[in-house]
């Protein structure tokens, strides 16, 4: 694979034990090649203006400017397109909501399996969001409580039709499109066609997106 093809990552961490793992693990695969290293949120921003990496992989808590700053800071440079993945230890709700508020495209647990790590990074550089299963259920549960509201605040906008709010409690939930017809008793088409129209109504493309959007609305 040439050089100009491989996904050039900046990994920033305050833990230089992480980033040599990140390192070890990253340079095992040809599509990526790691570009340089920050250890704190203000020496990222100055290194990103720099080398304008394709995608950081973004510690969280860091001294002096931790990575949700340093993600806001980043996101309103002039010229830098870099993506951002968020990496952390722990399933908080609230560095969840900050992070993907301050403008992060993924968030990521620092635990994670290589191979997982590496779809991350390739479909966060495409463009796609990607967010952790382990928290994943915490922000869906979040914006299951507060649908109801979201709704009746924004029927004019989202003019979702009763069963439409039934298939996407379901969907948050984690229901298949199967269980999702098993549970309401309908047909796995009308099931697809609901929910091709609740993501045309809430202007996302997948079930995790919905609950992002809310987020970063402040409607969850």
């Amino acid at each position: 694979m040439s050089e100009k093809s491989k996904i050039k990552v900046l990994i920033v961490d305050d833990s230089k034990l992480t980033i040599v793992g990140l390192k070890t693990t990253l340079n095992m695969f040809e599509e990526i090649e790691v570009i340089g290293e920050a250890n704190d949120g203000v020496d990222s921003i100055e290194i990103v203006k720099k080398l304008n990496p394709d995608v950081i992989l973004m510690d969280i808590g860091m001294p002096i400017m931790d990575g949700i700053k340093a993600t806001k800071e980043i996101k309103k440079t002039e010229g830098i397109n870099s993506k951002i993945i968020m990496l952390t230890s722990h399933e908080n709700e609230q560095n969840v909501i900050d992070a993907m508020s301050a403008g992060a495209n993924s968030y990521c647990m620092k635990d994670v399996e290589p191979e997982t790590l590496l779809t991350v990074i390739k479909s966060t550089h495409s463009g796609a969001s990607w967010l952790d299963p382990r928290i994943a259920r915490i922000v869906l549960d979040k914006f299951v409580d507060k649908l109801g509201k979201f709704l009746k605040a924004n029927s004019c906008t989202t003019e979702l039709t009763e069963r439409e709010i039934d298939v996407l409690n379901l969907i948050s939930k984690g229901y298949s499109n199967q269980a999702i017809s098993e549970e309401l008793c309908i047909s796995l088409n009308t099931v697809k066609t609901h929910i091709k129209n609740i993501f045309q109504k809430l202007e996302v493309e997948d079930r995790t997106q919905a609950a992002m959007k809310a987020m970063k609305e402040d409607l969850i």
